[in-house]
């Protein structure tokens, strides 16, 4: 998620500048184009709609920034890389994709999520304020664990919205959990509306939300965010993030035949 400060960089390389704008550090949740005018000298005057997040909680105001366009040649993005090889040696996979307990579900997620971590070169370090907590030169990673997005979820989210405040910008902070979480109590459509409840809330704290493949540890998903100042971590993510909804799909067509399994096995 981006700062106030980087939507006035981002507008100045454009040749566009704002009269007034919030403190630069506020984090800006969403942003829209209002109105837009250009004359024919080719001066642009454009209004925007900025919700940040400020002292106070969320806001939106409209923003006006004015100045002449620098037109810059479109370079196409370049494709997708696939992650570095592992270095350390791929965890086993698992023969099913339920679990017998929450106790099961998260020493699964903490063995996957320290192991990727381990294998980019993050160190596991001392503390107690939360579940895990890796560095990596200056910089840290906080992680809490769960086995579902619900209430209590969404509480272990809100601890390191706390510790971010805390400890500030420099780190990395994160909540874990399974990829599919219906042998624990909640259904994948529940999750995904956890996600969409409250997944811009974590962004704008820069709260990553990462799942682990049910049968391989040695795959895990982001949503929300990536973390920053870490290319090889990202990396990683933005290649996994596309492997998700094969993996969905793939989800959905074994519980529809565990499904009709259950209806042919069941007396009539």
């Amino acid at each position: 998620m981006t700062t106030i400060g980087d939507v006035k960089e981002i507008f100045a390389k454009k040749g566009l500048y704002f009269e007034h704008l919030p403190p630069e550090d506020f984090l800006v949740t969403g942003m829209d184009v209002v109105e837009r005018h250009v004359s024919p000298q080719g001066n642009s005057k454009v209004v925007l709609n900025i919700r940040y997040v400020g002292e106070e909680g969320e806001h939106s105001d409209l923003f006006l920034c004015e100045g002449k366009i620098r037109r810059k040649r479109r370079i196409p993005p370049p494709p997708s890389e696939a992650p570095k090889p592992s270095k350390l040696e791929a965890l086993p996979m698992r023969p099913s994709f339920e679990f017998n307990s929450e106790k099961e579900a998260i020493a699964y997620i903490r063995e996957a999520i320290s192991h990727l971590l381990r294998d980019k070169d993050y160190n596991e370090g001392e503390q107690r304020e939360s579940d895990l907590y890796f560095e990596k030169l200056a910089a840290g990673f906080f992680l809490n664990l769960t086995p579902r997005f619900d209430e209590a979820g969404l509480s272990r989210a809100k601890e390191l919205i706390d510790l971010r405040m805390k400890y500030g910008s420099e780190d990395n902070y994160g909540v874990v959990g399974p990829a599919f979480q219906e042998s624990l109590g909640i259904s994948l459509l529940q999750q995904e509306h956890w996600l969409r409840s409250h997944g811009e809330l974590l962004a704008a704290h820069r709260i990553g939300v990462y799942t682990v493949n049910n049968k391989n540890p040695n795959q895990i998903f982001p949503f929300t965010i990536y973390p920053r100042k870490d290319s090889d971590l990202a990396r990683y993510f933005i290649y996994t993030v596309q492997q998700w909804p094969y993996m969905r799909e793939k989800y959905v067509e074994y519980r529809a035949a565990r499904a009709r399994q259950k209806t042919v096995n069941s007396p009539r």
